[in-house]
């Protein structure tokens, strides 16, 4: 990523601060127990323990009680727009409003599927009275065995809070729809392929999307999700424990760290066991998994981390290409995810930059192993082109060798009636070369009369390397109609070569015998037993010529008669 880049994903990452613009000033009073509250009013309520300062909106939810706070309006409501109240980051804890007019205790949560469809789940929000009045009091009682995260409260004007909403739908939208979209390319790439390799890429990207729109709460806004409700939290951590344990199996595979770097990836397989029983703990729940789970996850995540990119890195320094497309795609990822795991161990206040940062480098993520997926894929192609040519051509000449010119003559037979007709060349006192001039003497010869031979054949003639000094050439349609003149201009163009060696000059000629297709001819290898014996009368006659196989001369006089 350039500079520029860079510079311009950090505008946009500060750019949804504008949406606050709407938020009032609040006066926050936390409570030392339940105030009395009646019904359709909230009575005075005892006196504070504190009083904290009236910009302060990030509330904390202690882990063995039940807090208590009192929220006023710092003047009459004003806005132009019905007051909205916003609860966001309540991801794992109970959070109870009493507010006016009734005072009746609402229990939402980002999980819920009958939140206001209108909205995103990005908070909770309720709707307050148009004509609130500093008087009224608004309570809420938070508690929590597991949330670390500070809670934010806030009043808007329904404007401005579906300003920002929106932008927070556009930007989710994108983000999760370039993850999605990685997952279905490689969902094709397994399917044609079939390599495990891209199920744990689709695992891995899947877990950690469902864990990342779990959080959100953005999952429960989908049809059918009200099932998963009750799991609530427990979805994402399950998720996200299963994505750390995919994403290694994955990377072990993506760059082949077993024969790259066997210890590291030996130690770093192990831990994939250890995620797997974590994300199985989640559902049981006398273990009292919210206490101690996610702090021993994230350590975990973090130790894990570490051997992954000494491994990847070690892998990289070595030559490994697929290593490197890791790295690139990790280290921002990698970055943002210690942040994000800081922050939750101490307790911060989630920071709008991470916020969206961090589905951002996800993303990010998917994007660049999906190309290093491609460029897997690729490098995979080419071997197979450099096996399959290292099978199919002879590598002096670079032109087919016996098996590939004999498949295309088989294929050929089968596929069309048009006229065949086969030339078999044989390089005339090759031997003789051989012996005194040596091999790279012959190695030459082959070469420069394999060219001859390419300038002299049409787009759909093939000519391959029989053995030796032999040389097989099939002609089709009217080229084999025309196979005599084909061969004499190949003996000819044969004949005025000059092959250079050291201080001498090699002059060549060739012999060749031509056989054609006709009813009598039962299969391909008789074709070429029939131009194999043209030849050897080619060669009988003095050489540097081109025989007919009598039969076939006989066939071509009847019908030009």
């Amino acid at each position: 990523m350039t500079v520029a880049a860079w510079r311009w994903s950090m505008l946009l990452l500060c750019w949804p601060v504008v949406a606050g613009a709407g938020d009032v000033a609040l006066r926050v009073t936390a409570l030392p127990a339940a105030p009395r509250i009646v019904a359709g009013a909230a009575a005075a309520p005892v006196q504070a323990s504190r009083t904290l300062t009236a910009d302060r909106t990030w509330l904390r939810a202690p882990h063995d009680r039940v807090a208590w706070y009192e929220l006023r309006l710092a003047s009459d409501w004003r806005g132009s727009s019905p007051p909205l109240l916003s609860i966001r980051g309540a991801t794992r804890a109970r959070v109870v409003a009493y507010l006016p007019p009734d005072y009746r205790p609402r229990n939402r949560t980002v999980f819920d599927a009958t939140l206001d469809p209108t909205l995103s789940h990005h908070a909770v929000v309720y709707r307050l009275p148009a004509a609130l009045a500093a008087a009224q009091p608004l309570y809420l009682a938070l508690g929590s065995p597991g949330q670390t995260q500070p809670i934010r409260v806030a009043v808007t004007d329904a404007a401005s809070y579906r300003a920002g909403d929106l932008w927070h739908v556009r930007v989710s939208t994108f983000l999760v729809s370039v993850q999605l979209s990685m997952l279905l390319v490689i969902l094709c790439f397994w399917g044609v392929l079939r390599d495990r390799m891209f199920l744990f890429f689709v695992a891995y990207v899947g877990a950690q999307l469902v864990y990342a729109m779990t959080v959100s709460g953005e999952l429960f806004a989908f049809p059918g999700a009200g099932l998963l409700t009750a799991a609530g939290y427990h979805t994402g951590q399950a998720m996200a424990t299963l994505a750390a344990a995919f994403s290694i199996w994955f990377i072990l595979d993506f760059a082949d760290l077993r024969r790259w770097t066997p210890r590291l990836a030996t130690g770093l397989g192990l831990w994939c066991w250890p995620f797997m029983l974590l994300s199985a703990c989640i559902w049981l729940p006398f273990l009292k998994p919210d206490v101690w789970l996610p702090n021993t996850v994230n350590v975990l995540l973090v130790i894990s981390t570490v051997l992954a990119l000494a491994a990847t890195w070690l892998a990289w320094r070595g030559g490994n290409r697929q290593a490197g497309f890791f790295l690139l795609s990790w280290v921002p990822l990698l970055a943002l995810t210690l942040a994000r795991v800081v922050q939750l161990i101490a307790g911060f206040p989630l920071p709008l930059w991470l916020e969206y940062g961090f589905p951002g480098s996800m993303a990010w993520s998917a994007v660049i192993i999906t190309v290093g997926l491609a460029d897997s894929t690729l490098q995979a192609r080419r071997e197979r082109d450099d096996v399959t040519r290292m099978a199919q051509f002879d590598p002096l000449t670079g032109v087919f060798n016996r098996g590939a010119i004999m498949q295309r003559l088989q294929r050929a037979w089968q596929l069309t009636a048009e006229p065949l007709a086969v030339l078999f060349l044989d390089i005339d006192h090759f031997k003789q070369v051989n012996d005194t001039r040596g091999h790279a003497a012959g190695d030459a010869c082959l070469r420069a009369v394999a060219d001859a031979i390419r300038l002299e054949l049409a787009a759909g003639d093939r000519v391959g390397r029989y053995g030796g000094e032999e040389f097989l050439i099939m002609l089709r349609g009217d080229s084999a109609r025309a196979a005599r003149q084909v061969a004499e201009r190949i003996v000819a163009r044969a004949a005025g070569l000059q092959v250079p060696i050291g201080e001498f000059v090699i002059t060549l000629t060739v012999s060749i015998g031509v056989a054609l297709r006709d009813a009598s001819v039962v299969d391909p290898e008789a074709l070429v037993e029939y131009a194999d014996a043209a030849q050897y009368r080619a060669k009988a006659e003095g050489r540097n010529r081109v025989v007919v196989q009598q039969r076939e001369a006989a066939s071509m006089l009847a019908g030009m008669r």
